[in-house]
C-alpha cells in the first residue's frame, strides 16, 4: 500500500503555478487598474503642463508685443517730426486697444506697484485699483525682464489665465524741453515699478482639456478592458490546463485504484463488450486482461459468472431475469474459489446506459478461517469436556495407583505378578501427566513474570537435555552473545517451552545429527529471538499448519498437547513462536520475547 500511495502523492502533485489564490488575483487586478490609472494623470498632468506653457508663451508674447509696440509708436511718432510726443502711457493704451481686440484676452494692462491701473483694456478702469499676483523683486535688469508669474482666477467658465512681468517703461530718445517741464510731459521714467497684466480666456483651454480627459479616459477604459481580457483569456487558458490536467489525474488515478483494488472488476460497455478487466479479477479468475479485451462476459468467463451479465438492456432494466449478486464457487486451475459477485448498472449524468460492472469479492480465505474458527470451537469444547472428563479421571486413578503399590508390596521380587503392578503403576503416572498437561491447556495458570536471563536457562535446559541429546548421536551446540538482554517470563514456564521443543528436535533425529541454539537480541533491540535448528526428518506444509492443533501429533508415543501448550505460553508472555520446516531437510523454531523492561 506503501508503494501506492507513493504513486498517489505523485500522480496529484501540480506545480504550483496552476493554482492562483484569489488575492493574487485582486492584487493584479489593483496594479492594472494601478498602471492605468497612473498613465492617465500621468498623461493628463503632461497635457496641463503643455497647454500651460503654451499660455505662458501667449501671454509672454502679448507683453513683449506690449512693450515693443509702444516703443515703436513712439519713434514712429519721431519720424513724423512729432517732437513733443505723448507720454508713454498713451503709446501704451494705444497699442492695448489695438492688440485687446483678440477674442482670448479678457483684459490686458500695465498697473503700478500699489495696483493703480496706467492703462487698460476697458478704459473706465483707468486710474483705479487692482488687486493682482506680484513676482519677487528683481535684483537685475535682466531678471526684471525674466521674472513672471501666473495664477488662474475665477470658477468653471469664468476661469482667467492671469499673467504678471514687470513692466519699464522706454526711456525717451529727445531729452524733453525745459521750457515744456510745466505741461507734465515728461518721458524719463519715475522711480516707480510697473507691471503689465495679461488675462486669458481659459473656455479653450478647459474645453480641450475636457475633450482630452475624455479621450484619456476612453484610452484608459480601453486599455483596462484589454488588460482585463487578457487576463480573463489567460485565467479560461490556464482554467482549461488545469481541468485537462485534472481529469488526466482523476483518469490516471481511477486506472490505478482500478489495477490496485483487491476487489476483482469487470466492465463492460454499452454494447455488452468487456472494457475494464482489473488485476484482481485476472488473479481470481487466471485470465489476462489482453485475452478478454472487447470480448463478451460469455466468452471469457466461466458461465456461473457470466449469467450474472444482462445480454439485453432496455430502458437501464434486463430484459431477462437475472440475479444482481449471490456467492459462487469455481474450481481454477485446480483451486476451489469461493466469490461473492456483485452487478451494477452504469448510467451517465442524462441517465443514459453505459454499461455494467461485476464486482468480485474473493472469500477463499475468508471460508477457510470461518472453518478453522469453527473447528476450534469444537476443538475448545472437546477440550472443555476432556478437562472436565479427567478431572473426574484423576481421582479413581489415585486409588488404583495406590492398589497397584499395595500389591506390588504382596508380590516376591521377580514374579510375574510384581512386574504386572509395575507396569500398571508407569501407565497410571503416564495417564496422570497427560491428564496434567490436559488441565494445564485447558485451565492455564497466569505467568509469574520477572527478568529471565534467557542465556542462562537455555544452559541449564542444555544440561538437563545432555543425556538424550548424546545417546542419539546428536552434535549440539549453544551460541549466545555475552550481556545479553534478560526478557519478562515466567522460568518455569518458559523451561517447558524450551524442553518441549528440544525434545521434539530430538526426537526428529533417531539416528542422529546436528542442533543448533541461537540466541541474540532483535533488530528492533526490544526482544530477544531463540533459534532451535535441527537436521532432522522435517514437515511437509500440510503436517506444518496443523503443528499448534491441539491432540494432532505425528509420533506413537506422543498426545500432540506440547506444542499447543507452548504456544499458549508464549501467547500469555507477550511473545510468538514460529516453525519452518523443509521435508528430509530439517526443521528450525524461532521464538521472539520482549525484553524487561523494569
Amino acid at each position: 500500500m506503501s508503494g501506492l500511495q507513493a504513486k498517489l502523492m505523485k500522480l496529484f502533485t501540480r506545480p504550483r503555478l496552476l493554482y492562483v489564490s484569489p488575492w493574487l488575483l485582486a492584487a493584479a487586478t489593483g496594479l492594472l487598474v494601478l498602471i492605468v490609472v497612473t498613465f492617465a494623470l500621468s498623461n493628463i498632468r503632461r497635457e496641463k503642463q503643455l497647454m500651460t506653457t503654451s499660455m505662458l508663451q501667449k501671454a509672454a508674447t502679448l507683453m513683449r508685443v506690449l512693450h515693443s509696440g509702444s516703443r515703436a509708436a513712439y519713434l514712429s511718432d519721431l519720424r513724423r517730426g512729432g517732437w513733443l510726443s505723448d507720454s508713454w502711457e498713451v503709446y501704451v493704451q494705444r497699442v492695448i486697444d489695438h492688440v485687446a481686440e483678440d477674442p482670448d484676452i479678457r483684459f490686458l494692462g500695465v498697473v503700478d506697484e500699489h495696483g493703480r491701473v496706467i492703462a487698460w483694456s476697458d478704459k473706465k478702469l483707468t486710474g483705479s485699483t487692482i488687486s493682482f499676483v506680484r513676482p519677487p523683486a528683481p535684483t537685475s535688469q535682466s531678471e526684471n525682464q525674466s521674472s513672471l508669474v501666473f495664477e488662474i482666477v475665477g470658477m468653471g467658465e469664468e476661469r482667467v489665465f492671469e499673467a504678471v512681468r514687470p513692466f519699464t517703461p522706454y526711456r525717451p530718445i529727445i531729452p524733453p524741453s525745459p521750457f515744456k517741464q510745466h505741461s507734465g510731459q515728461n518721458f524719463s521714467p519715475d522711480s516707480k515699478r510697473y507691471y503689465v497684466v495679461v488675462g486669458l480666456d481659459m473656455r479653450d483651454y478647459d474645453q480641450t482639456l475636457r475633450r482630452l480627459r475624455f479621450q484619456i479616459l476612453m484610452m484608459s477604459l480601453a486599455m483596462l478592458m484589454v488588460g482585463t481580457g487578457g487576463w480573463l483569456s489567460l485565467a479560461a487558458v490556464q482554467g482549461y490546463r488545469v481541468s485537462q490536467r485534472t481529469l488526466q489525474e482523476i483518469q490516471a488515478f481511477t486506472s490505478l485504484l482500478i489495477a490496485r483494488l483487491p476487489v476483482g472488476i469487470i466492465a463492460t460497455d454499452s454494447k455488452g463488450r468487456v472494457s475494464t478487466w482489473n488485476q484482481a479479477a485476472a488473479a481470481m479468475i487466471g485470465r489476462e486482461e489482453r485475452e478478454t479485451k472487447d470480448k463478451r462476459p460469455g466468452d471469457v468467463l466461466p458461465r456461473e459468472l457470466a449469467s450474472f451479465f444482462c445480454r439485453e438492456v432496455r430502458d437501464g432494466h434486463c430484459a431477462s431475469q437475472v440475479r444482481q449478486d449471490g456467492e459462487i464457487r469455481l474450481r481454477i486451475n485446480d483451486k476451489e474459489v469461493v466469490l461473492f459477485c456483485s452487478r451494477i448498472m452504469i448510467f451517465d449524468n442524462e441517465n443514459r446506459y453505459t454499461g455494467q460492472v461485476l464486482l468480485l469479492t474473493d472469500l477463499t480465505m475468508l471460508k477457510m478461517l470461518e472453518q478453522e474458527m469453527r473447528e476450534n470451537e469444537r476443538l475448545a469444547a472437546v477440550g472443555r469436556m476432556a478437562a472436565g472428563v479427567a478431572h473426574e479421571v484423576r481421582n479413581p486413578l489415585s486409588s488404583v495407583k495406590g492398589l497397584a503399590l499395595l500389591l506390588k508390596g504382596k508380590f516376591r521380587e521377580g514374579s510375574r505378578e510384581k512386574e504386572t503392578a509395575d507396569l500398571l503403576i508407569k501407565e497410571v503416572e503416564r495417564m496422570n501427566r497427560t491428564i496434567s498437561e490436559l488441565l494445564s491447556f485447558a485451565r492455564p495458570m497466569p505467568p509469574q513474570t520477572r527478568p529471565v536471563d534467557l542465556q542462562e536457562l537455555l544452559a541449564k535446559i542444555m544440561r538437563l537435555m545432555e543425556h538424550d541429546i548424546t545417546s542419539s548421536g546428536i552434535e549440539a551446540t549453544f551460541e549466545a552473545p555475552d550481556g545479553l538482554k534478560t526478557v519478562a517470563g515466567d522460568p518455569d514456564r518458559l523451561q517447558q517451552v524450551f524442553i518441549n521443543i528440544f525434545l521434539n528436535a530430538v526426537q526428529a533425529m533417531p539416528d542422529g545429527g546436528n542442533l543448533s541454539v541461537r540466541a541474540e537480541t532483535g533488530d528492533d533491540g526490544a526482544t530477544v529471538q531463540v533459534t532451535v535448528r535441527d537436521t532432522g526428518c522435517g514437515m511437509d506444509s500440510a503436517t506444518l499448519q496443523q503443528v499448534f492443533y491441539p491432540y494432532f501429533t505425528t509420533k506413537d508415543q506422543g498426545t500432540g498437547i506440547g506444542l499447543a501448550i507452548s504456544q499458549k505460553i508464549m501467547a500469555d508472555h507477550g511473545g510468538t513462536i514460529q516453525i519452518r520446516s523443509v521435508p528430509g531437510q530439517g526443521t528450525e523454531v524461532i521464538v521472539e520475547l520482549p525484553v524487561f523492561s523494569g
